[in-house]
């Protein structure tokens, strides 16, 4: 009779892993991709931004160009010591900061006058963002478990697609506003997407909890759950990391598989950074153009969704 009235100790168990899962991923997961997109678009704004700035201030193509790519400079060099300090400071904190430096950052590229002071925005913007995105993995094995994590990366691939589709139209209309209160279209591009991130200081520092011991959230048993599982992780993982991350940075197939990544990204960045000069050559307009730009993420989020239903193949 006891058996009918009372749950088996592994369904307990289980229930409270998926409603600790479940609460997490709500409480967490949207602020996380929020903070994504926001990155996104701050990265990419260059592209529409170029669409006059180019003209306006006298430049070239290839110093465009050069511009440009000297983020991803800032952000090599940056990478790894962010995420130390990251682990240090706690990811609230940095998070916080990291938002506010890149806000500025973008802001301050509305003012620019010359290619010195634009080389030198971009490649400090590249540091600003270099450990955010490592960051938010970093900050993902501080509350999901192992078999929980690739849902959480799933959902920040798609935050990356789902911010370059809605951020081309907000850039093609940011351009539209060409003229308005004395500033140009691309000055304004620049000043509205830096406040995006700017805004987003305030709810990182108010709700985002930086461990769980620290959440408001999680129940008592919830919260005893996930701390033992995630200890329990890194105690059977501890033994074995630093000989497996040798194996992994001379693995034939991780370094195929990062070659392979790297001309995915030329790919990527190649038709995100120029995609907006090339629409505009056929005549329309800024928002028009951006409504166009939409159309090849939105195809990309269809086919990653195909792609992912079903993993194990």
């Amino acid at each position: 009779m006891s058996s009918l009235t009372h749950p088996s100790a592994p369904d307990s168990v289980d229930e409270i892993e998926k409603s600790t899962i479940r609460k997490t991923i709500m409480m967490l997961v949207p602020l996380m991709l929020a903070m994504y997109v926001v990155a996104y678009i701050d990265r990419q704004n260059i592209s529409f931004a170029k669409l006059q700035m180019v003209s306006s201030l006298g430049w070239s193509e290839s110093a465009f160009g050069l511009g440009a790519s000297l983020f991803f400079i800032g952000y090599l060099l940056f990478s790894v010591p962010g995420n130390l300090i990251l682990s240090r400071v706690g990811a609230k904190r940095w998070f916080a900061l990291s938002l506010c430096a890149w806000g500025i950052i973008t802001i301050a590229l509305a003012f620019t006058q010359s290619l010195t002071m634009f080389y030198s925005l971009r490649f400090i913007l590249g540091l600003a963002e270099a450990s955010f995105y490592p960051g938010l993995i970093f900050y993902s094995t501080q509350w999901f478990p192992t078999k929980y994590r690739p849902r959480i990366v799933g959902f920040l691939v798609t935050a990356s697609m789902f911010a370059n589709m809605i951020g081309a139209p907000l850039n093609g209309s940011l351009l539209s506003m060409h003229g308005i209160m004395g500033y140009e279209g691309w000055q304004w591009l620049f000043l509205v997407t830096g406040l995006l991130a700017l805004i987003l200081v305030v709810p990182v520092l108010a709700f985002f909890p930086g461990t769980p011991e620290q959440s408001n959230f999680l129940s008592a048993e919830q919260k005893k759950w996930l701390i033992s599982r995630l200890e329990s992780e890194r105690r059977e993982q501890a033994d074995k990391s630093v000989d497996t991350l040798f194996k992994s940075l001379t693995d034939k197939r991780v370094l195929a598989l990062a070659l392979v990544y790297g001309f995915i990204c030329f790919g990527a960045y190649g038709i995100s950074y120029w995609m907006p000069t090339i629409v505009k050559s056929f005549g329309v307009s800024d928002m028009a153009n951006g409504f166009l730009n939409m159309i090849p993420w939105a195809l990309v989020m269809m086919l990653l969704r195909w792609l992912t239903k079903n993993p194990d193949r």
